[in-house]
């Protein structure tokens, strides 16, 4: 072995075993029993979220113990550290993707309180629901960082996919208080077994004799069109549901969080103006529309012909969840309200939170929605590329906003905004579209609900189902 060779090693050895004293420094830091909480966001272990995963079925609940948990940071540094010292870092294994989701969304790390001071002190909670599409995510940040007043937010990205090159993005923003959060059942985590595609349930187009034959694992339980769950479209119902209820009732830091929560996608974006548009509103609600409990940015245009002329104008409508689901903002007391119907929400045998949300506003609530929105969409879609649709470029709808928003860039930040449009006509919602009828997946949006402790008692987590 050559001196050169030799030396580099011994640098990547060190590289090594220094990052790996860290991270079992902060495990040992964040998990021990008997160490008290410090700083901002610490919690004492009896009051942290901990992974519990509950395999082989509904009646044969098994609990399974947690793996060692290692921040996601720390992990992702190891793999840096051997890359920069030239070896060849493996991927993560699954247990040590749990590991860090369980580390993470127990201590609840808020990036750039320093900075910007306490998550508690934030005026507005943005939450983005973020999955794979790098590309998106960046249009969506770069779009977020160049929004005024985003120094004020505290921006939280909810994840079903771990992904370093995804969670570099999200720890580089330096404009304002950022918190990740990590849906703990997902796609990634169980890619054989339940809630991900288990090789032993029945394909979604079989038919049901057919499965009752050969005894599929969830033969007894398709849908109301006779077809079986998706995972892959399961999975986004399933971690909406999870996200809201812990971002209201999970996150310590938000305990006495009395303001709005504005909710995002990985493939939307924002217009400068976005907070503005919002503060506006919000600060002039009782005037503009006393009895809204929703607020909408965003808006389905298909023509932006008359975004201009419209720039400083809402509307008042029955809320309607395929036209007002965009940029979608709401406060604790209206969210309340839906996770009071969380059996309902649960149930609704479609595999959209949209429409199983329209389904909570049609038959559990006292009252009908109403939301206010922006006649000019503040909040855009610009994901060509997704679920359903993969002949596409990534940025075509992007070029088309940044275009329009410079077209009226001297009339954006209106001073005031009045309502020109208002409705009382309800649409008909279509009927459910089907891909929920599996009771395990009834089982675990149950499970994910999340209740305030002082109802409650001890029983503070949701436990997966499976």
């Amino acid at each position: 072995m050559s001196r050169r060779y030799a030396v580099r090693v011994l640098k990547a050895v060190f590289v090594l075993s220094a990052v790996s004293f860290i991270a079992v420094q902060l495990h040992l830091r964040g998990a021990s029993p008997d160490d008290e909480p410090s700083g901002v966001g610490a919690v004492a272990a009896e009051d942290v979220h901990p992974q519990q995963r509950v395999v082989n079925g509904l009646d044969k609940a098994i609990v399974e113990p947690a793996a060692p948990v290692q921040p996601v940071a720390a992990a992702d540094s190891a793999r840096e550290a051997a890359a920069a010292a030239g070896l060849t870092a493996s991927a993560p294994s699954i247990d040590e993707i749990k590991s860090s989701v369980d580390f993470n969304n127990a201590h609840s790390e808020v990036l750039n309180e320093d900075k910007f001071g306490p998550a508690a002190d934030a005026s507005v909670v943005i939450v983005v629901q973020v999955h794979d599409r790098v590309k998106y995510l960046e249009l969506l940040v770069n779009s977020l960082g160049a929004a005024v007043g985003i120094d004020k937010a505290l921006v939280i990205f909810s994840h079903d996919f771990h992904s370093p090159e995804i969670n570099d993005i999200i720890r580089n923003i330096k404009f304002c208080r950022v918190l990740q959060i990590f849906y703990p059942y997902s796609i990634q985590l169980f890619p054989d077994k339940f809630p991900g595609q288990d090789p032993a349930d029945c394909p979604s187009n079989m038919p049901k004799d057919e499965a009752e034959s050969k005894q599929c694992k969830n033969w007894n339980h398709p849908d109301k069109y006779g077809h079986y769950r998706v995972a892959r479209l399961t999975q986004i119902k399933h971690h909406w549901w999870w996200k809201m209820n812990y971002v209201f009732d999970g996150i310590p830091q938000l305990a006495n969080f009395g303001g709005y929560t504005l909710l995002l996608e990985e493939d939307h974006c924002v217009s400068p103006d976005f907070l503005h548009v919002l503060d506006y509103i919000i600060d002039n609600k009782a005037s503009l529309c006393p009895q809204c409990q929703m607020i909408a940015l965003g808006f389905y245009l298909k023509q932006y012909g008359s975004y201009g002329s419209n720039i400083d104008k809402l509307a008042v409508y029955p809320w309607f969840s395929s036209r007002h689901n965009m940029g979608m903002a709401l406060n604790r007391d209206t969210w309340t309200k839906f996770r009071n119907c969380s059996n309902l929400f649960c149930t609704y045998d479609d595999y959209n939170w949209d429409w199983s949300l329209m389904r909570v506003n049609m038959e559990c609530l006292k009252e009908r929605l109403y939301v206010v929105y922006t006649k000019a969409p503040r909040v855009f879609h610009v994901g060509d590329c997704g679920v359903h649709n993969h002949k596409c470029q990534a940025d075509s709808s992007m070029k088309k906003v940044m275009q329009i928003l410079s077209s009226v860039k001297d009339n954006l930040f209106p001073t005031e905004l009045h309502v020109s449009e208002t409705s009382k006509r309800m649409l008909k919602p279509p009927k459910e579209n089907g891909g929920w009828g599996d009771i395990r997946d009834h089982a675990l949006c149950k499970n994910n609900t999340r209740w305030p402790q002082a109802i409650l008692g001890a029983i503070t987590r949701p436990v997966a189902v499976v």
